[in-house]
């Protein structure tokens, strides 16, 4: 959303504000020429201003505001809409999607164009034509005062004059239209540019996390929910219902399930990207709520299954988690994310910048380095959140094995759907339909022959499949 926005206010503030400077200088120069002469004929010159003014005014302002804000509210979803849809053009083809994709990328046009058609025909086309009219014919209303004031410069003697004044007039008028067409085109820019930081304001005002007034500490890295329930802003079901579990410090649980059962929602309610609607989310003993949010984010590591790097060198985007960490401690805990091979092939070891110079690293890559960063962290309590889910095999075993040093001594919660990942944990919570459906150790849900247990034959087929050719087969 700002960086759609900020093409709108860019142009307000490099472009417009020159333009509407020397706008107002023009009107305010054309006001005062329009009377030096003869008054009655820059009255007349005035005249068609005036028309024009209202005729536009109509067109932008009371309800037709509202019009153009609907209308720019249309042209800023299909912008987003063709944004989408050709940046999931590969994905679209490769699955045969192509109508279905493409249904909200036609609605979107479909809306814009309505919205532009009404716009246009309804709300611009009469007050626009009487503004053209008026603006581009100003001589016309030239014509008929000349004449009122004919008898009486004929009998004062000064026809010169009279038609030295009545020329600069006619040329004089010409100058309205396009200083009007400058006065319209400088609002409309300024409405654009209102409505884009309308737009941001909406982001800029969301609630900021509550700070208690008396905050609390935690004691340890013990991780309590208590008969937790969420519900997601405009959503009609719960993503959780009633979850309650316990992860004691230095343990491992992993939360495991279909797609949409609550797992990364519940994971998400400790560090508080949301807080909980109903129930209670604790660490060390002490409700997440009544943690001042620097301390309860000290206690907590985070690595997502996505995790973006900065454009910068790899040495700060590690020291992200730490910033007053020094060099050999960075360095130390990139070894512990084996990152050893990746500094060994980059330009400037530590130092290289990222994103820069042609400099990228693959999913797994960054993956890693992310590792590295929750490593030097040292926090209490490890939250991972598909951490290798776009790694390939080379890099899921380098993954591996950092997470022994990540996760050594400390309280753990993994979400995974690789489930050979889980076998290890002290406890497993099967989570489906934001429930806990399911608890225990791999062993003891795979003899309970419930949803866990599916889902590891399932696994373990899926990881048998191979492509074989016909006569193989055979």
């Amino acid at each position: 959303r700002l960086d759609a926005a900020a093409a709108d206010t860019e142009t307000l503030l490099a472009h417009n504000l020159a333009d509407i400077v020397g706008t107002i200088t023009l009107f305010i120069a054309m006001l005062v020429m329009m009377f030096v002469f003869d008054w009655r004929m820059g009255a007349a010159c005035l005249l068609a201003a005036v028309i024009s003014i209202a005729a536009m005014f109509s067109m932008m302002g009371g309800k037709n505001a509202r019009i153009m804000a609907e209308y720019q509210a249309a042209q800023d979803r299909i912008t987003k809409a063709g944004t989408e849809y050709v940046r999931g053009i590969p994905v679209v083809k490769i699955f045969q999607q192509t109508v279905y994709s493409f249904k909200a990328f036609q609605q979107a046009i479909e809306d814009y164009s309505n919205k532009s058609e009404y716009y246009q025909a309804n709300v611009c086309r009469i007050p626009q034509s009487i503004n053209l009219t008026f603006t581009e014919g100003a001589f016309v209303f030239l014509v008929p005062a000349a004449l009122f004031l004919a008898p009486g410069v004929l009998a004062s003697g000064d026809f010169a004059g009279f038609v030295t004044n009545f020329a600069f007039y006619a040329v004089f008028s010409a100058i309205i239209s396009t200083a009007l067409a400058k006065i319209m085109f400088a609002a409309s820019g300024m409405m654009l540019a209102s409505t884009a930081l309308g737009r941001i304001n909406q982001v800029m005002c969301a609630p900021e996390l509550k700070k208690p007034e008396h905050p609390q500490k935690p004691r340890d890295g013990r991780v309590e929910f208590e008969d937790v329930s969420f519900t997601y802003n405009g959503a009609e079901t719960p993503a959780l219902s009633h979850v309650s579990f316990t992860v004691e410090p230095g343990r491992t649980v992993a939360l495991v399930g279909p797609s949409g059962g609550g797992k990364t929602t519940a994971a998400s309610l400790i560090p508080r990207f949301w807080d909980v609607t109903s129930g209670m989310v604790k660490v060390g003993g002490a409700d997440v709520r009544q943690i001042d949010p620097h301390v309860l984010m000290e206690q907590i590591a985070f690595v997502f299954q996505n995790s973006r790097l900065f454009k910068a060198s790899i040495l700060e985007n590690v020291r992200a988690s730490r910033p007053n960490a020094t060099r050999g401690e960075v360095r130390a805990a990139l070894m512990a994310a084996q990152c050893g091979d990746i500094l060994e092939k980059l330009p400037k070891g530590i130092d290289t910048q990222l994103g820069s110079e042609g400099t990228y690293l693959s999913g797994g890559e960054q993956q890693r380095i992310a590792l590295a960063r929750a490593i030097l962290k040292d926090a209490p309590i490890v939250v991972l959140d598909e951490a290798t889910a776009f790694a390939d095999p080379e890099n899921e075993a380098l993954i591996q094995k950092a997470f022994t040093t990540l996760t050594k001594g400390r309280t753990v919660i993994m979400i995974a759907h690789r489930l050979s990942t889980v076998v290890g944990a002290d406890k497993i919570l099967v989570l489906e339909g934001g429930r806990v459906v399911e608890q225990g150790s791999h062993r003891e849900l795979v003899e309970t022959g419930g949803l866990y247990a599916r889902m590891w034959a399932d696994y373990n087929q899926s990881v048998q499949w191979k492509i074989t050719s016909e006569e193989e087969a055979k």
